[in-house]
């Protein structure tokens, strides 16, 4: 439905509007693409996430570019995701010249579109809409691909730089989920947030902030008559959830073992000993950095297959939740879940199915075992 605008109310003027709207923080991304003439890009913030089923994506790019033109004429674009040091990128994209990919190192996507490298993340679309708004096109893009690294994004602000200063928040979140992991809460308890901002000694909003968090961790739910409440954890949502990670990832090695390209290899050893390194000696060095690293590492492995139903799927098991409730209740741990996933690793490097398969059991089994252990000290259940 169009409407008209209505005649009495006054219009905000330009100026006003720029100034307003500089207050909303958004990413900075580089938005690219390749005609058969040559490769284009430019700095963008007007662009974010449309649709999870499909996965789409929508970018805002302003009609006299020759990025937004380019893009219309190859019907496909790239979202290259900008990271804290990246600043030299974005203005490197920002001005135009015919220099912009001069001393950056670029890839080719799936879609032959060139990929920035450094870039935090990619995201690569096929354009299945175009709609003029102002001045601007708006690209309504089906996502064909995506990957992505640790990092912080880069934000912009009110025509700078810079990223979101959460670290007090942040701080008070840390305590509230450490105390959750602790069990100084049962299972089903109701969390008011007085009661949470008076025992944490904060302001009312770091302590909505904490359960805000905590909710999207999967450690708290929503009830719409009770409030907050503590979501129980035993060993069937753990079962269910390491079955359907194994599932996934056999089907993963059974489709791709033998034609994994040196690149892909690289990359998942890469993440392999990054993880590795943060499980030693029967302990976890840092388990919240090994549990971003576990799953950087399984994400790549199920990326494999170039598929993005099954990372799409991958990413629904809430596998970070599953073990900050089991395995992040304690430090200790064991050596041979770092043996069991070498295993699944050197099985893909080396072409091996039957050896790929049997460390993905394997480190089930473990898994599954491990949090039957703990929960057997909680009564089974947490």
């Amino acid at each position: 439905m169009t409407t008209s605008p209505t005649p009495d109310l006054p219009a905000c003027d330009a100026e006003t509007f720029r100034h307003v709207v500089g207050h909303l923080p958004s990413g900075v991304t580089v938005v690219t693409t390749r005609t058969p003439q040559a490769a284009f890009g430019m700095t963008a913030s007007s662009v974010t996430s449309l649709s999870l089923s499909p996965p789409m994506m929508l970018a805002c790019l302003n009609k006299s570019s020759p990025t937004s033109a380019a893009v219309a004429r190859a019907g496909a674009y790239a979202v290259n995701v900008l990271g804290q040091g990246h600043e030299h990128l974005a203005q490197q994209f920002a001005v135009r010249s015919d220099r912009k990919f001069a001393g950056v190192e670029v890839v080719d996507g799936a879609l032959g579109l060139p990929l920035l490298a450094d870039a935090l993340a990619h995201i690569e679309c096929e354009v299945v809409e175009e709609v003029t708004g102002g001045t601007h096109r708006v690209f309504l893009g089906r996502v064909v691909g995506a990957t992505a690294a640790r990092g912080t994004p880069l934000t912009y602000f009110r025509g700078g730089f810079g990223r979101f200063e959460f670290a007090r928040d942040d701080a008070v979140y840390q305590r509230a989920r450490q105390q959750l992991l602790e069990r100084m809460y049962g299972a089903d308890t109701v969390i008011q947030l007085d009661d949470l901002t008076h025992q944490l000694q904060v302001e009312r909003p770091a302590a909505f902030y904490a359960l805000t968090r905590l909710t999207a961790d999967g450690l708290v739910r929503r009830d719409p008559d009770r409030g907050y409440v503590i979501v129980p954890f035993d060993t069937r949502t753990s079962d269910e959830t390491f079955e359907a990670r194994c599932a996934i990832e056999l089907g993963v090695i059974d489709m791709v073992v033998g034609r994994v390209v040196p690149a892909e290899l690289a990359e998942l050893r890469s993440r392999f000993e990054e993880m590795a390194a943060l499980l030693v000696g029967d302990r976890f060095v840092d388990f919240d950095r090994y549990l971003d690293a576990n799953y950087a590492f399984h994400e790549a492995l199920v990326s494999l297959a170039h598929n993005p139903a099954l990372t799409a799927a991958f990413g629904r098991l809430s596998i970070k939740t599953v073990m900050t409730r089991s395995f992040g209740v304690t430090p200790v741990t064991s050596q041979a879940f770092i043996d069991a996933q070498r295993q699944l690793t050197e099985g893909i490097e080396q072409g091996a199915a039957t050896g790929a398969r049997a460390g993905v059991y394997r480190y089930t089994d473990l898994a599954k075992r491990r949090v039957r252990e703990i929960l057997a000290q909680t009564g089974g259940q947490l």
